[in-house]
């Protein structure tokens, strides 16, 4: 009958659950072989866990932010119309759309909440009454806006986030129909928002209807230029509502009361709603999971090579399993499955590593993103990193499994313990070794680009000195300011009283505090640029409003002209300063002292540019205006008007002084609340932590990179070393032969370390290529550095030529000291 326990295991084999009780024996004989084993899985584990510790933590926020459904009614109908518009034309664009239902919304406008104790600023966004309709999300308590609350005199009404209605109100349940003060305006609550509404972005805690008034000509067609949002009407398709968009918008260009070009908003498209919220991260998201897929297959091409390895050390264990009956299907089965349960651990280890690189991670994209607070480490996630270690396990494993399965049986057993000059696996081993040194090249020079593009901007000088200087935003109602006098009142005595204070040395106030992100712009006329109607937009400056002291405090340099002074009041000569940058671009060669500008609406009187102050970087530091600014002119607050003709109420102080913040902060506070209680009063923040704060992205960039590529080059490190000792290990007899034959240990050491400087040469050779090729795509994340700066590629290289160095030297010691007859004897 023969063998009668082949005979068994045959029988057995037909049994249709028996591959179950196979799996389960060979995860158990794996599990224990690799605990018995607890340095070669202590490696292979802290490999794989930075690799799948990294994917899972870029997956949360790659699942959630770009391919999660948006939360609201059939999201993919939704779409964004691109470009900005003020009431007149959003009115217009409503009515005559067929295609679309279109809403209107602003972003992160800010409100007065007064009367609930201490006055707050709350963010939040005044919108088109349809906005919650065309999202397709209703409140959780009460209701949201009807179509006549967008009129005037029925938009006294206010929606609160759950968040506000938790934190402020107490979640009181008798919440909707209270009266509450809003800007100076009685405001009755009529709903509250589900948990998790974020939109416009995240930091919306409150919306009020937008009102559309046709009578108020100016403020229908001038200002408040604002984004759309729509939902694809039944039947309309994407493609139909873009070729609307464009006959919509040459149709609102004649309505305008004034003479708009007709290049207006000619590039405005439909956007699906998700993609363009994200638009702004897709690219970085995608960099970083392509980064993190690289420490992925770096850790798996490490550990292929030590179970390559291992399979040469069990080769006598694998001729005794054939011996015994055991096919070579059966072989790699179980050699795959010891992998898989590398794979899980190395996963398990991976996802306490997941949240910390989540959080790091998350600093590395705008914190006002909708939804970005709430991404974690789900169960999606932890269902991702399974299936990640199932196929890595898959991956790593397969090439060691065949190898091991293919033992020759008669010579393994004739050779017994006497180990071969050369090892099956030391070739692939050198081939996934020149892999990984590769990949890790390409995130070091990735890295390092990106260390040299921060250094480049930590040594950007932003126009001003933050050394020693404190902010903090103060924020009067606009209708305390409709009487200019009070508000130049207010902060005239404010700034009298905080100069007072112990250690202050100088105080100034100004609208927009540079790196802040706010941007006060309006169109302005110029001598010698005189518009041309239908053809042309004015320019857009940056028109800041600030008091005479701001300068000097702030170390801004006067370059010409002078600066302003007390005199400078409401009722003498109108006046501007301008910056370096614009006056060099609108008067090139010429004395701009003296020259004129106004506002472009209505009969707007000229005003004379006085002084030329350098330029200061007021919008990030890596760029000092956005695209579509054009210039900056400074006004002295007296004198000052914004976008809607107004004074500008907000004002940001800005105090140097040597004392405490918290004893600044609690003296601002008395004194704007012994001069008026209704005034909100904003965190103290100092401007180097303001400067700081606009370089955190980057600065997150670069640490998640250098972690990144520091994994890498540490795994090629180990990986070369594992090889070369290896090698080394397995060439003893041929060691103590060369040495017999007359070789010096010299000879021997430079043997070995010439093995090392080949695998890493080459994987560097190949991995400079694979650079070339790829770091254009952080380009956009760079400043001051080309993506092929020569001084980061030859760093990298002269780095992985030191490790090649230091990973050989152990075993190029080793094999220099070896004793021949010793050496022969084993063998």
């Amino acid at each position: 009958m023969g063998n009668i326990g082949r005979l068994k295991e045959d029988v057995r084999n037909t049994w249709s659950g028996a591959w179950v009780e196979q799996f389960w024996q060979d995860f158990r004989y794996g599990f224990r072989g690799l605990r018995r084993n607890k340095g070669f899985t202590l490696i292979a584990a802290l490999s794989l866990a930075l690799g799948i510790g990294g994917n899972a933590a870029i997956f949360s926020l790659v699942n959630a932010l770009l391919f999660q459904r948006l939360p609201y009614k059939d999201p993919d109908r939704l779409v964004q119309v691109t470009g900005y518009y003020p009431k007149g034309a959003f009115a217009a664009l409503q009515e005559q759309s067929r295609t679309m239902d279109i809403a209107a919304y602003t972003t992160d406008t800010e409100f007065n909440l007064t009367g609930e104790g201490e006055a707050v600023r709350l963010v939040g966004s005044a919108v088109s009454a349809n906005l919650f309709s065309v999202l397709g999300i209703e409140a959780e308590v009460g209701r949201t806006f009807s179509r006549l609350e967008s009129q005037p005199g029925q938009d006294r009404v206010l929606v609160l986030s759950d968040g506000l209605w938790r934190r402020k109100f107490a979640a009181d349940p008798d919440i909707i129909g209270r009266m509450v003060s809003i800007d100076g305006e009685d405001r009755q609550i009529v709903g509250v928002m589900p948990p998790g509404f974020e939109f416009p972005s995240a930091n919306a805690q409150l919306w009020v209807p937008r009102r559309m008034d046709p009578s108020n000509t100016f403020a229908y067609w001038n200002t408040g230029f604002v984004p759309l949002v729509a939902r694809l009407r039944e039947g309309a398709t994407l493609a139909q509502a873009r070729g609307e968009t464009r006959l919509l918008i040459a149709n609102v260009i004649p309505l305008f009361p004034y003479p708009m070009a007709k290049s207006w908003n000619a590039d405005s498209t439909i956007e699906p709603l998700q993609q363009y919220l994200v638009s702004d991260v897709r690219g970085k998201l995608l960099v970083l999971q392509c980064a993190v897929l690289l420490v992925l297959l770096v850790a798996c091409g490490n550990v292929a090579s030590l179970l390559l390895a291992r399979s040469a050390v069990r080769q006598k264990e694998m001729a005794l399993r054939s011996a015994l009956g055991a096919d070579r299907g059966r072989i790699v089965r179980q050699l795959l499955t010891e992998s898989i349960v590398l794979g899980l651990v190395g996963a398990a280890a991976g996802l306490a590593l997941a949240d910390g690189v989540l959080s790091v991670s998350k600093l590395a994209l705008p914190a006002n993103m909708p939804g970005l607070a709430a991404v974690h480490i789900d169960p999606k996630v932890v269902v991702f990193a399974i299936l990640l270690a199932v196929l890595t396990g898959l991956v790593f494993g397969l090439v060691p499994a065949i190898t091991a399965s293919r033992t020759d049986l008669a010579c393994t057993l004739r050779m017994a313990g006497r180990r071969a000059a050369t090892s099956p696996g030391v070739r692939g081993r050198g081939a996934l070794i020149a892999g990984e040194v590769a990949l890790a090249v390409v995130l070091a020079v990735s890295a390092g680009l990106l260390v040299k593009s921060l250094w480049a901007l930590a040594h950007v000088n932003p126009g001003f000195t933050p050394e020693q200087i404190l902010t903090v935003r103060v924020t009067p109602n606009q209708s305390l300011c409709e009487d200019r006098w009070r508000c130049v009142a207010l902060y005239t005595q404010l700034l009298e009283r905080i100069q007072s204070v112990s250690g202050v040395s100088a105080v100034a106030a100004n609208n927009a505090l540079p790196l802040s992100g706010e941007v006060p712009a309006f169109p302005l006329e110029m001598d010698n640029h005189p518009l041309v109607p239908g053809q042309t937009n004015a320019p857009m400056i940056w028109a800041g409003a600030i008091t005479p002291e701001y300068f000097s405090m702030m170390h801004v340099p006067l370059l010409a002209g002078r600066s302003f002074t007390p005199a400078d009041g409401a009722n003498s000569e109108l006046v501007v300063v301008i910056s370096e940058a614009t006056a060099r671009r609108f008067w090139p060669g010429e004395n701009p002292i003296g020259k004129h500008v106004r506002p472009v609406w209505g009969e707007q009187p000229w005003r004379t540019v006085v002084g030329v102050v350098g330029d200061v970087r007021l919008y990030k530091v890596a760029t000092e205006l956005p695209d579509w600014i054009n210039g900056v002119a400074y006004m002295p607050y007296p004198q000052a008007v914004g976008i809607d003709k107004k004074l500008p109420s907000s004002m940001t102080l800005v105090v140097r002084t040597s004392r405490d913040a918290n004893y600044v902060s609690n003296e601002i506070r008395r004194a704007v609340a012994q001069l008026n209680p209704d005034v909100p009063v904003g965190e103290v923040h100092t401007l180097e932590s303001i400067v700081a704060a606009s370089k955190s992205q980057e600065r997150s960039m670069m640490w998640l990179f250098l972690s990144f590529a520091g994994s890498a080059v540490l795994l090629a490190a180990i990986g070369t070393y594992g090889v070369v000792s290896f090698s080394t290990a397995q060439r003893m007899y041929e060691m103590g032969v060369r040495i017999a034959l007359g070789a010096t240990r010299p000879d021997l050491f430079g043997l070995v370390l010439k093995l090392s400087l080949r695998l890493v040469l080459t994987g560097l050779a190949i991995g400079l290529t694979l650079t070339i090729a790829v770091t254009w795509t952080l380009r956009s994340f760079l400043y001051g550095v080309g993506s092929r700066d020569p001084i980061i590629f030859v760093t990298v290289s002269v780095l992985l030529i030191a490790v090649a160095i230091v990973a050989g030297l152990v075993p190029a010691r080793r094999a220099s000291q070896v004793d021949p007859m010793t050496a022969l004897r084993a063998e």
